[in-house]
């Protein structure tokens, strides 16, 4: 009687363990996809300035020399990576 006791004790201590993992887990997992949220509407917001800016300057970007669009491209690669 007393063994079949312990064997549930030690079974139930098991599952909340493993529920407390899953539970860790999955905080980690939304706090994750909470970063990436925020990621994509950052660049969302940068996406949308650039699209801003190239409709404005379109004539002066097809304008642009060869040196001067890939200064401006390295400058849009330097942006892009902060």
């Amino acid at each position: 009687m007393v063994d079949i006791e312990i064997i549930v004790v030690i079974g139930n201590t098991l599952v909340v363990a493993a529920t407390f993992i899953a539970t860790l887990y999955r905080i980690k997992i939304e706090r994750d996809q909470i970063k990436v949220v925020k990621q994509d509407v950052k660049a969302k917001e940068c996406l949308d300035g650039l699209r801003k800016y190239v409709k404005a300057e379109r004539e002066s970007l097809s304008a642009m020399s060869k040196d001067e669009l890939k200064d401006f491209l390295d400058y849009l690669q330097k942006l892009g990576e902060c």
